[in-house]
């Protein structure tokens, strides 16, 4: 892990865990959104309350896992805030390497 390098064992602990619930985060809305835009078999569209109450119980299970690796380890904040933070970078990142690939904006 490339935090531990440069600080503690608590802030690489954070890193890591904030970011798995990141990833994990991300993961859960992306296929909660297929299935939310898409249709299933004979042109029908999901029913809203299933997809919804799963949201929540994603958003609940997060608080929960958080609240815990507050309370209950030695997690460092900062680093679960960095951690948490991964999937953003990720995303700015590959916005800002598309804007720059020649390839892409000679089509536009």
């Amino acid at each position: 892990m490339f935090s531990a390098l440069f600080a503690s064992a608590n802030f690489a602990l954070g890193v890591l865990a904030g970011g798995l619930i990141s990833i994990l985060n991300f993961y859960g809305l992306r296929r909660g959104l297929e299935k939310a835009f898409g249709t299933i078999g004979g042109g029908q569209r999901p029913a809203r309350a299933p997809l919804m109450l799963k949201y929540f119980l994603r958003l609940a299970a997060t608080g929960i896992a958080l609240y815990v690796l507050l309370v209950k380890t030695t997690a460092d904040i900062f680093g679960l805030v960095l951690g948490l933070s991964t999937v953003i970078f990720a995303i700015v990142l590959t916005v800002i390497m598309t804007l720059f690939d020649k390839s892409y904006l000679e089509e536009v």
